[in-house]
Protein backbone atom coordinates (compact mmCIF):
# COMPACT_ATOMS: atom_id res chain seq x y z
CA UNK A 1 0.00 0.00 0.00
CA UNK A 2 1.28 3.30 -1.06
CA UNK A 3 1.73 6.14 1.73
CA UNK A 4 -0.24 9.29 1.55
CA UNK A 5 3.22 11.04 1.41
CA UNK A 6 3.93 8.99 -1.60
CA UNK A 7 0.99 9.98 -3.21
CA UNK A 8 0.63 13.74 -2.81
CA UNK A 9 4.51 14.24 -3.70
CA UNK A 10 3.84 12.12 -7.11
CA UNK A 11 0.53 14.36 -7.48
CA UNK A 12 2.58 17.04 -7.29
CA UNK A 13 5.75 16.05 -9.46
CA UNK A 14 3.51 15.33 -11.89
CA UNK A 15 1.33 18.52 -12.00
CA UNK A 16 4.58 20.57 -11.79
CA UNK A 17 5.87 19.08 -14.90
CA UNK A 18 2.31 20.11 -16.47
CA UNK A 19 2.66 23.82 -15.26
CA UNK A 20 6.62 23.57 -16.53
CA UNK A 21 4.89 22.45 -20.34
CA UNK A 22 2.63 24.71 -20.24
CA UNK A 23 4.49 27.72 -20.09
CA UNK A 24 7.14 26.37 -22.05
CA UNK A 25 4.21 26.23 -24.66
CA UNK A 26 3.46 29.57 -24.36
CA UNK A 27 7.01 30.49 -24.08
CA UNK A 28 7.45 29.09 -27.82
CA UNK A 29 10.25 26.81 -26.19
CA UNK A 30 8.49 23.36 -25.43
CA UNK A 31 9.89 22.07 -29.05
CA UNK A 32 13.30 23.05 -28.13
CA UNK A 33 13.05 21.22 -24.78
CA UNK A 34 11.70 18.03 -26.24
CA UNK A 35 14.29 18.03 -28.76
CA UNK A 36 17.10 18.25 -26.30
CA UNK A 37 15.74 15.27 -24.61
CA UNK A 38 15.89 13.05 -27.98
CA UNK A 39 11.93 13.13 -28.34
CA UNK A 40 10.96 14.60 -31.59
CA UNK A 41 8.17 16.83 -32.00
CA UNK A 42 5.35 16.84 -34.24
CA UNK A 43 5.21 20.68 -35.00
CA UNK A 44 1.73 22.41 -36.20
CA UNK A 45 2.53 24.53 -39.33
CA UNK A 46 1.47 28.43 -38.88
CA UNK A 47 -1.75 29.38 -39.84
CA UNK A 48 -0.53 32.04 -41.91
CA UNK A 49 1.96 29.55 -43.68
CA UNK A 50 -1.06 27.61 -44.34
CA UNK A 51 -2.80 30.68 -45.94
CA UNK A 52 -0.23 31.44 -47.74
CA UNK A 53 0.03 28.00 -49.83
CA UNK A 54 -3.68 27.21 -50.11
CA UNK A 55 -3.31 30.82 -51.88
CA UNK A 56 -0.52 29.96 -53.94
CA UNK A 57 -2.61 26.44 -54.72
CA UNK A 58 -5.82 29.05 -56.09
CA UNK A 59 -3.75 31.07 -57.79
CA UNK A 60 -2.50 28.10 -59.95
CA UNK A 61 -5.72 26.63 -59.81
CA UNK A 62 -6.39 30.02 -61.84
CA UNK A 63 -4.14 30.10 -64.20
CA UNK A 64 -4.75 26.51 -65.08
CA UNK A 65 -8.01 27.30 -65.60
CA UNK A 66 -6.90 30.14 -68.54
CA UNK A 67 -4.55 27.40 -70.11
CA UNK A 68 -7.73 25.63 -71.80
CA UNK A 69 -9.37 28.38 -73.40
CA UNK A 70 -5.62 29.82 -74.41
CA UNK A 71 -5.27 26.74 -76.09
CA UNK A 72 -8.04 26.62 -77.91
CA UNK A 73 -7.35 30.52 -79.04
CA UNK A 74 -3.83 30.14 -79.73
CA UNK A 75 -2.23 28.08 -82.32
CA UNK A 76 1.30 27.98 -80.41
CA UNK A 77 2.83 25.07 -79.67
CA UNK A 78 4.63 25.90 -76.31
CA UNK A 79 0.87 25.83 -73.95
CA UNK A 80 1.53 22.38 -73.16
CA UNK A 81 4.79 22.91 -71.42
CA UNK A 82 3.39 26.09 -69.55
CA UNK A 83 0.41 24.03 -68.64
CA UNK A 84 3.31 21.40 -66.93
CA UNK A 85 5.04 23.34 -65.47
CA UNK A 86 1.88 25.08 -63.95
CA UNK A 87 0.70 21.80 -62.80
CA UNK A 88 4.08 20.71 -61.41
CA UNK A 89 3.64 23.79 -59.26
CA UNK A 90 0.26 23.30 -58.09
CA UNK A 91 1.90 19.64 -56.97
CA UNK A 92 4.29 21.22 -54.78
CA UNK A 93 1.22 23.21 -52.51
CA UNK A 94 -1.91 21.21 -52.93
CA UNK A 95 -2.83 17.48 -52.29
CA UNK A 96 -5.27 17.53 -55.15
CA UNK A 97 -2.97 19.02 -57.85
CA UNK A 98 -4.85 15.63 -60.11
CA UNK A 99 -7.74 17.87 -60.24
CA UNK A 100 -7.63 21.67 -60.71
CA UNK A 101 -11.33 22.47 -60.24
CA UNK A 102 -11.22 21.53 -56.62
CA UNK A 103 -13.70 22.29 -54.23
CA UNK A 104 -11.54 25.06 -52.65
CA UNK A 105 -13.57 28.45 -53.08
CA UNK A 106 -12.38 29.96 -56.76
CA UNK A 107 -11.63 33.50 -58.07
CA UNK A 108 -13.32 33.90 -61.28
CA UNK A 109 -10.68 33.56 -63.98
CA UNK A 110 -9.73 36.31 -65.86
CA UNK A 111 -11.06 36.94 -69.38
CA UNK A 112 -8.77 36.82 -72.12
CA UNK A 113 -9.14 38.66 -75.69
CA UNK A 114 -10.56 36.86 -78.51
CA UNK A 115 -7.05 37.25 -80.47
CA UNK A 116 -4.81 34.39 -79.62
CA UNK A 117 -1.64 37.18 -79.55
CA UNK A 118 -3.47 39.34 -77.51
CA UNK A 119 -4.78 36.74 -75.52
CA UNK A 120 -1.20 35.11 -74.58
CA UNK A 121 -0.33 38.74 -73.24
CA UNK A 122 -3.41 38.73 -71.17
CA UNK A 123 -2.06 35.83 -69.60
CA UNK A 124 1.27 36.85 -69.48
CA UNK A 125 0.08 40.11 -67.24
CA UNK A 126 -2.07 37.68 -65.06
CA UNK A 127 0.84 35.32 -64.42
CA UNK A 128 2.90 38.44 -63.36
CA UNK A 129 0.49 39.16 -61.43
CA UNK A 130 0.33 36.05 -59.62
CA UNK A 131 4.13 35.78 -59.37
CA UNK A 132 4.01 38.97 -57.38
CA UNK A 133 1.50 37.73 -55.22
CA UNK A 134 4.14 34.52 -54.25
CA UNK A 135 6.87 36.65 -54.12
CA UNK A 136 5.23 39.00 -51.55
CA UNK A 137 4.00 36.27 -49.45
CA UNK A 138 7.71 34.20 -49.51
CA UNK A 139 8.67 37.55 -48.09
CA UNK A 140 5.99 36.92 -45.03
CA UNK A 141 6.32 33.58 -44.44
CA UNK A 142 6.78 32.34 -41.46
CA UNK A 143 8.86 28.95 -41.95
CA UNK A 144 11.89 29.02 -44.07
CA UNK A 145 10.09 26.04 -46.16
CA UNK A 146 7.41 27.76 -47.45
CA UNK A 147 9.13 30.93 -47.91
CA UNK A 148 12.01 28.59 -50.57
CA UNK A 149 8.45 27.48 -52.00
CA UNK A 150 6.89 30.45 -52.67
CA UNK A 151 10.28 32.05 -53.77
CA UNK A 152 10.71 29.39 -56.51
CA UNK A 153 6.83 29.37 -57.47
CA UNK A 154 7.11 33.37 -58.06
CA UNK A 155 10.76 32.56 -60.65
CA UNK A 156 9.15 29.90 -62.30
CA UNK A 157 6.15 32.12 -63.02
CA UNK A 158 8.38 34.47 -64.03
CA UNK A 159 9.27 32.05 -66.68
CA UNK A 160 5.99 31.31 -67.42
CA UNK A 161 5.18 34.68 -68.19
CA UNK A 162 8.44 35.30 -70.43
CA UNK A 163 7.64 32.33 -72.41
CA UNK A 164 3.75 33.50 -72.61
CA UNK A 165 5.72 36.74 -74.31
CA UNK A 166 7.57 34.55 -76.75
CA UNK A 167 4.62 32.53 -77.81
CA UNK A 168 2.44 35.99 -78.83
Amino acid sequence: MLSRRVVLGSALAVGGLGVAATVARAAGVLDDALQAVGVRPHTEPDPRDVALLADAAQGQRELLALIGPLERQSDAAGLADLRRVLGEQLAAVSDDSKDPASAYPTVPPTTLPADGDEALTAFAARVDAVARDRAEGALSAGSLAVMKVLASMAAGLDQVAITARGLA
